[in-house]
């Protein structure tokens, strides 16, 4: 019942959902159905925002729910299961409304800090790194997470403290995957060129950059011959290379991505 009555609201037959409807999508969520949960809940969710059908109250009570344990923090720590859909999907339900609310600023300064500190806590807590999973579709929590982040570094009501954790969990989701498959190091580099277009933060960045490829060249040095060291490396590598092109795409950044080359020119393999 729930699939027909989303598709036809994602198909214009009928304009608006029942309040019902709406709790049955949140119930639903994390649904293992990933054409339910992606194509349907997910982007009903989306058209519901950004075609204002949703007050400013409901659209604070909608990011109020979605950032709680039952939903962003639903079985947090867990890796492997089916609980992932519903954390990844809450926060990318929570990374629609702040991009909506970047244009429309109709969530409190209060409510928008308190999203970012927990969006942030689930970056630093979140354990399930798989990105299409078979049979189930999407999970991609880590690339879920960065785009919430992504937001939230567009936002004029983040605070400097705010933007100092964004790096920290930038910095975790690098070093706790030695291996992603699905372009999580593009999705995390994107924060970083919000953060430089709206946020006046190149030197913070600049010495992120640097402490960020210190790590990395001190855990090769004491880890000789480690083929993980070797894989954390080349994530970063990729890393860094994401933001290089989405900083000289947008003519932004040019201290920090002269520091980038010249980690990628030191790291670059020659003979």
């Amino acid at each position: 019942m729930l699939a027909t009555t989303l598709k036809s609201y994602l198909g214009g037959k009928i304009s608006i959902l029942a309040d019902e409807c709406r709790q049955e999508m949140l119930l639903n969520i994390g649904s293992s159905d990933g054409h339910l949960r992606d194509k349907l809940i997910y982007q009903s969710f989306v058209k519901l925002i950004y075609s204002n059908q949703l007050n400013p109250n409901e659209i604070q009570s909608l990011l109020e729910t979605v950032t709680g344990e039952s939903y962003l923090f639903h079985r947090i720590g867990e890796s492997g299961t089916d609980s992932v859909f519903t954390r990844s999907f809450s926060v990318l339900v929570i990374a629609a409304i702040i991009e909506y609310d970047v244009q429309n600023k109709i969530v409190s300064p209060a409510i928008i800090q308190h999203t970012a500190k927990q969006a942030i806590r689930y970056m630093m807590e979140e354990k399930d790194t798989r990105g299409f999973i078979p049979q189930k579709g999407w999970a991609h929590a880590i690339a879920h997470g960065a785009d919430a982040l992504d937001a939230l570094a567009k936002h004029p009501f983040i605070q400097k403290e705010d933007i100092n954790q964004i790096l920290c969990a930038i910095k975790h989701s690098l070093f706790l995957q030695v291996d992603y498959l699905d372009e999580e190091e593009e999705r995390l580099a994107i924060i970083i060129a919000s953060l430089l277009e709206y946020q006046n933060v190149e030197e913070e960045v600049q010495l992120w950059i640097k402490e960020l490829t210190e790590m990395v060249e001190r855990s090769l040095y004491e880890n000789k011959g480690s083929i993980d060291a070797y894989h954390v490396q080349r994530t970063v590598k990729n890393f860094l290379k994401s933001v290089y092109v989405m900083l000289n795409s947008k003519e932004i950044g040019e201290n920090v991505n002269n520091d980038i080359f010249k980690v990628l020119e030191k790291w670059m393999y020659l003979r």
